[in-house]
């Protein structure tokens, strides 16, 4: 199917509202980027950090109606259309694009990561698969972030134990988990990530009875009052210093804690703000880390 992409400008404080218009007109995609290669990290939890100049881009169906799309974008700001770019997306395009992040890998001899569309074939004995959508780096698994928790799952997790997912996004840590044979909480501050999560879990029949997934607000409030015998967040150095204390709280006597989205320069000071918990040596993947340890209590 071919598409059409628009491409304008934004600021942060009329984002929300040029949102409302692309979905109100029919967008089936809008991605957020840098206007001009500026960087955003380190978001506190619950934060969505944009960039003080954002570009827009937003795919459409061939039919969609342009000039409902032209006044909608000038009744939030008319100097938005100064900018507004116009392509014809081939299939092909969106397909190599897609690409980019399409994942076939085994792990641990366990876990098999595969793209939805990829064709039937029967795994090995002991080996399950993990369908999902290609798309972005970090909910494809393709991310070296991604990539290290998933060996550390699937060399590790047995049957019946329990495990908090903490930043899910797409679902991809916590889903392999549940297909190993975890019970699973799944946690993201964005409810979009919930959604995408239950819908991921339920592709690859994993059932609301082996994935939990819910929003941060509402894991803060039930606590689920237990212990998790493995925690795994795949997040950012701030956003793990802060959360340590809660982490810690959770998980058992001896539990596991996996991090990462840490660069090596961070990783002593996200090491140092678990004060129960007895870190490896740092295992790291194309500039990235990964901190696992265990609670000492």
């Amino acid at each position: 199917m071919s598409w059409l992409q628009i491409q304008l400008r934004a600021t942060p404080a009329s984002l929300s509202s040029i949102e409302d218009v692309l979905h109100e007109c029919g967008a089936v995609s809008i991605t957020l980027l840098s206007n001009a290669e500026e960087p955003v990290l380190e978001p506190d939890p619950g934060e969505t950090p944009l960039w003080s100049n954002v570009r827009v881009q937003a795919l459409f169906e061939l039919d969609a109606d342009m000039a409902g799309l032209r006044a909608g974008l000038s009744s939030v700001d008319p100097a938005t259309l100064q900018d507004v770019d116009v392509q014809f997306i081939k299939p092909a395009d969106w397909l190599d694009a897609s690409r980019n992040f399409a994942v076939n890998q085994i792990f641990a001899d366990r876990l098999w990561l595969l793209p939805k569309n990829a064709p039937d074939e029967e795994p090995a004995a002991g080996i399950v698969k993990l369908f999902l959508e290609p798309g972005l780096a970090f909910g494809s698994g393709s991310h070296p972030t991604t990539r290290l928790c998933l060996e550390w799952l699937a060399t590790h997790i047995r049957p019946g134990q329990k495990v908090l997912d903490y930043g899910c996004g797409s679902g991809v840590l916590g889903i392999a988990a549940a297909l190993l044979g975890a019970v699973v909480v799944a946690v993201d501050h964005d409810a979009q990530a919930i959604v995408a999560t239950r819908e991921n879990a339920a592709y690859n029949d994993v059932t609301e009875a082996q994935l939990t997934a819910c929003t941060a607000q509402h894991w803060q409030a039930a606590q689920f009052d237990a212990w998790f015998d493995v925690v795994v967040a795949n997040i950012l150095a701030s956003p793990l210093q802060s959360l340590a204390s809660d982490f810690e709280r959770v998980a058992a006597p001896g539990a596991a804690i996996v991090l990462s989205g840490v660069l090596p320069e961070q990783a002593t000071a996200v090491m140092a703000s678990y004060a129960e918990t007895r870190f490896q040596a740092p295992v790291i993947d194309a500039g990235w880390v990964r901190l696992n340890g265990e609670t000492n209590r």
